[in-house]
């Protein structure tokens, strides 16, 4: 009653109109075989890429909206590109029948800023330029981490990875190298201007600084302190991964000399 044509399995059929009077038009018809369901992850994330597939060969795919999602054509790798709902089409040919599939692409957070060594018992910030986002450890043995500041805290050497996860679940990773920290620094925390103090610590293979020289000096192998002028400079004790112990040094004026017959 309609002329509306179902195709049922591939192959040529007749479509036949036919009048009362059993007069009839007949048109040829071609069914083309629809390509199976396309499987996959239906959710990507900005920057990064999926993979969709479809058990009939053959095929060609294609994205409804290249601003949101590309695909490639002869493979089905889905690349996010903005954030949004695209739908992506697997066309056989000939026939042009199609499959299509519903994604949506998340937005994947920034690079994850703040410095990848840590130290042991040293809480270190990291941040993400998009928030809204959980922080974790991929090793709390290693590293711990507040999951809403982003503060990391070394806990034993090793190398874990952070990971900064929006709700959508898009995230960014961060290998961290976690570094023992220097003993404290035992020695005289104080010295007169032009004396020296020798400050010493447990961790071999440190070099030693000093936050103001124009306050005092100190011998990077040794931890020879010379003062230089009245303050309280800081002196440094740094090991190759970074870590550092601190001692607030004092130095306190040289008396004049003494006069008077001797």
């Amino acid at each position: 009653g309609t002329g509306v044509v179902s195709g049922v399995a591939a192959g040529t059929v007749n479509i036949i109109y036919t009048l009362p009077t059993t007069c009839a038009a007949v048109t040829p018809m071609t069914v083309n075989p629809t390509p199976a369901a396309i499987t996959g992850v239906s959710v990507v994330c900005t920057g990064q890429t999926t993979t969709l597939t479809d058990g009939s060969a053959g095929g060609a795919w294609s994205s409804s909206n290249t601003s949101l999602a590309t695909v490639v054509a002869g493979t089905g790798v889905v690349t996010g590109v903005a954030t949004g709902n695209v739908t992506i089409t697997y066309t056989l040919n000939p026939g042009s029948c199609i499959a299509t599939f519903a994604m949506t692409v998340n937005q994947t957070p920034p690079a994850i800023s703040g410095s990848s060594n840590l130290c042991i018992g040293v809480p270190t910030p990291l941040s993400d330029g998009i928030g809204g986002g959980t922080w974790t450890s991929s090793n709390i043995a290693l590293a711990t981490i507040v999951a809403g500041t982003g503060v990391a805290t070394g806990v034993a050497v090793g190398n874990p990875v952070i990971t900064y996860t929006l709700p959508a679940g898009c995230f960014a990773t961060l290998l961290t190298t976690v570094n023992n920290q220097p003993a404290a620094i035992t020695g005289t925390a104080t010295v007169c201007v032009g004396l020296t103090t020798t400050l010493s610590d447990g961790s071999a293979g440190g070099t030693w600084s000093s936050s103001n020289t124009g306050l005092a000096t100190v011998v990077a192998g040794t931890g020879v302190v010379t003062g230089v002028a009245t303050g309280t400079p800081n002196i440094i004790y740094t090991l190759p991964g970074g870590c550092t112990s601190i001692q607030q040094v004092t130095v306190n004026p040289q008396p004049a000399a003494v006069t008077g017959t001797a």
